[in-house]
């Protein structure tokens, strides 16, 4: 009967936190690089060269999954119109 009036426990999400926390550093820390090479007077690359490295792993990550499909459905012959094996 005496849990009944317990205060419950906030649970805390520590893996949002931390990804939170990964994403807004990450901007910091483009930020501040462009700003300096601003000042410095560097010109900003332009396309997949201006990209870090997270970025540039989802993006080869996503060209690897489409050649994959591609393969899958239109080379190997399982494609949306068949039943399948």
């Amino acid at each position: 009967m005496a849990n009944r009036y317990k205060k419950k426990r906030e649970t805390k999400n520590k893996t949002k936190d931390w990804i939170t926390d990964y994403y807004q550093t990450g901007r910091e820390f483009d930020k501040e690089n462009r700003a300096r090479r601003e000042k410095e007077g560097k010109k900003e690359e332009k396309g997949l060269r201006n990209l870090n490295s997270f970025e540039l792993t989802c993006v080869v990550i996503i060209v690897l999954a489409i050649i994959g499909m591609i393969i899958k459905y239109f080379i190997l012959g399982h494609g949306f119109w068949t039943t399948g094996i």
